[in-house]
Order: structure tokens, then sequence, then C-alpha cells
């Protein structure tokens, strides 16, 4: 894990710093964990999109950080397509700690938060690969 996480092997950030980036990458893994603990359905039960568009959100969080964080392409999409089998684990363990029913549109809204996240990165990679200053090419 330590290798990962050197600096050689980490994209120059325009935003912020590579370590604020990780940061909040851990924050929302830390959200969704939690949230498998709560039972949304009593708390948001009329407030269906809100808790469709929490999921897309987060889940492009978690999968556009690792494409805009790391240098080697590979790493960065595996890390961000990992998403996916984490949100259907996720789903499974709400559905047992909170007794609800499972939700195919939740995993529909993690899978597609997913792929907004990973296109978005693909995007920012693009410019910063041609971008006129080179540093990140």
């Amino acid at each position: 894990m330590r290798n990962i996480l050197q600096t050689d092997t980490l994209l120059k950030s325009e935003w912020m710093s590579n370590q604020q980036l990780l940061s909040y990458w851990i924050l929302v893994i830390f959200l969704l964990i939690l949230g498998v603990f709560i039972p949304w359905s009593a708390i948001l039960s009329n407030f269906f999109l809100l808790d469709t568009l929490a999921h897309m959100i987060l889940y492009s969080i978690l999968s556009l950080i690792p494409m805009i964080l790391f240098k080697n392409r590979k790493t960065a999409f595996l890390l961000a397509i990992g998403m996916t089998p984490i949100g259907y684990i996720l789903e499974m363990l709400h559905m047992m700690v909170t007794q609800e029913s499972f939700s195919a549109i939740n995993v529909l809204a993690n899978n597609t938060g997913d792929l907004a996240g990973i296109a978005l990165g693909f995007i920012v990679r693009l410019k910063r690969h041609y971008s006129p200053t080179g540093e990140n090419n």
C-alpha cells in the first residue's frame, strides 16, 4: 500500500494536494460504511430522489478520485471500477443490518455514479495529457 502512495506514482493535482484528495476519498468510504447501519427508508420515505442522488454523487466521487490521483492508468482504473463490487457488498450489508429489502434502484445509482466518475476522470486525464505545459504526460 505504501508503494502505491509514493509521490512518483501520483499525478500532480491542479486543485489540492494529493493528501487532501486521499483524505476525501477515505471520508466518502467512511460515510458509505456509516450509511450501512442507518435505516434510510424510515428517515427518507418521501425523499426517494434525494437517496438516489446521494448514491450517485458518493460513488462518482469514489471513482473520480483514483482516476485523477494515480499516474498509472491501470491502477487508477482498477481502483475506480473496484467501487462497483464495494457498492454491492455495502448494499447487501445494509439489507442484512437494517432488515430492509434489496434496492435495485440504489445499486443502479451506485453503478451510474461509478461510471460517471470514471468518465469524468478520463476527461480530466485527457485534459492533463494534452496540456500545453506537458508536466503530466
